[in-house]
Order: structure tokens, then C-alpha cells, then sequence
């Protein structure tokens, strides 16, 4: 059986997991803080966009304007144009702040309302664009509300239903606090999705470099090596060690 696959956007990845993310998956970046995971995937978006695959980013912690203020000084793409030509759709998701302490029965009422707006304003955005891949930026911020593990793992697996349920190749981040080797801030979502990319930022020779690793892709033969990758002015790039 032949899998559709979409390119990640990033240079010399695709090769790397036999051609790139399968249709309609649900892949994790995870990181920690200054590894790239907001590039990555706006790499994404930007390489749909200019095949003419529409995408929705969805923001939980950064505020719009600067996510595509620090990509135009990266790469040089401007998200502003590609956003007039229905070809990439941002949203902003606040965070729920309870407006006192809640437990037990109310809060298990408060994260299924949670949920179920954010799947429906996924949805709608979907529908409205016929995306073809979505960024969720991060779930971090989900298992941080949702501190209850049963409750968070049904939350996320909902979630993650709602996404393949639409069709969309879709990419979520998530950060993983220093000092740990775990793959997610809750350490649940990671056994959830499809895939997971992890991206470091290690020293190496006096410098720091960045690197990925695919840590699992579901129906795919991938690369299990260590990659470097580098910010160039075209966007992301894998390097080639010889």
C-alpha cells in the first residue's frame, strides 16, 4: 500500500522518513525552549503554502505578530501575504484561568468544555480554508491545565481523534523542561500521536548546534540517527555529515 506523504519543508529531511510526514498524521516537535519548534513548523505551512495546500496555525502561547515577525527576520517569508491569499489562517487560543478553585466533577466539566471548543474552532477553521495541515503551538500549555493524568490522556486522545477525523497532517509542539530526557512537559501526548520529532541544542566543539531525531513514525522506515540541522536563509536544512 502506497502512503500519501507531505513534505516536512524542511531541506533534506523528507529523504530521511521515505518522503515525507503520511496524509492525515499526527506528528509531535518536541523541544527544549530555543530548539527551533515554532521554525519547524512554520517550515511546514510555508512548504504547503507554496503547493498550494492551505494550513491553520493555532497559538496557545505566543502572541501572533510575533511569530511571524521572528520568521520574516529568519527566512524572509511573510505570513501577512500568504494569510491575504487564504493560503495560511493564524489563530490565537487563550488560556483557560479558572476564576477559583474548582475540583472533581466541575473541573472534569470545565476541560470537556475546554476541549470541545478548541476541537470546534479547530473545525471551523479547518472547513473554512480546506486546510490541508494545521500547527498546534503547543499542547505544553493543555497538560499544564489538565493536571489530572486520566483526564489530560482522554483530553488528548480526543483531541488527536478530532484531528485525523478532519483529514489534516497536522503537527503539534510540545516543551520539555530542562534538567529531565522525558519527550513532553505531561508526558502523555508522546504516546498518543503518530510521530515525534525531537529537536536538541547541544554543544558541540566549544559551539552549540541544533539536531533532530525521529523518535517514531508509524508506518514509516525512518532514519534513527542523530541529524544536525542549521538555520538558513531559505528555512531549515539538515546537514550531511561525510
Amino acid at each position: 500500500m502506497i502512503i500519501e506523504r507531505l513534505s516536512t519543508g524542511v531541506q533534506g529531511l523528507d529523504e530521511k522518513m521515505e518522503g515525507g510526514l503520511p496524509k492525515g498524521s499526527v506528528t509531535l516537535i518536541t523541544g527544549k525552549t530555543g530548539t527551533g519548534k515554532s521554525a519547524f513548523c512554520s517550515s511546514f505551512l510555508y512548504a504547503g503554502a507554496m503547493r498550494g495546500e492551505p494550513g491553520v496555525y493555532i497559538t496557545a502561547e505566543q502572541r501572533e505578530e510575533d511569530i511571524k515577525g521572528d520568521i520574516r527576520s529568519m527566512f524572509g517569508w511573510d505570513f501577512e501575504v500568504l494569510e491575504k491569499s487564504n493560503l495560511v489562517k493564524f489563530i490565537v487560543i487563550k488560556p483557560v484561568f479558572p476564576g477559583k478553585a474548582i475540583t472533581g466533577e466541575e473541573l472534569a466539566r470545565l476541560i470537556k468544555l475546554y476541549i470541545f471548543d478548541l476541537s470546534q474552532k479547530i473545525e471551523n477553521a479547518v472547513k473554512e480554508t480546506h486546510a490541508k495541515r494545521l500547527v498546534l503551538d503547543s499542547v505544553s500549555i493543555i497538560e499544564m491545565f489538565i493536571k489530572d493524568e486520566y483526564l489530560c490522556r482522554v483530553a488528548m486522545m480526543q483531541l488527536t481523534d478530532k484531528l485525523r477525523e478532519l483529514g489534516v497532517t497536522s503537527l503539534l509542539t510540545g516543551t520539555i523542561p530542562e534538567a529531565t530526557e522525558a519527550l513532553s512537559g505531561g508526558g502523555i501526548i508522546e504516546f498518543i500521536v503518530d510521530a515525534i520529532i525531537k529537536l536538541d541544542f547541544v554543544p558541540v566543539a566549544e559551539e552549540f548546534k541544533r539536531t533532530l531525531t525521529i523518535r517514531k513514525m508509524r508506518r514509516t522506515d525512518h532514519s534513527i540517527y542523530i541529524h544536525p540541522f542549521d538555520f538558513t536563509d531559505t528555512g531549515l536544512k539538515v546537514i550531511e555529515i561525510k
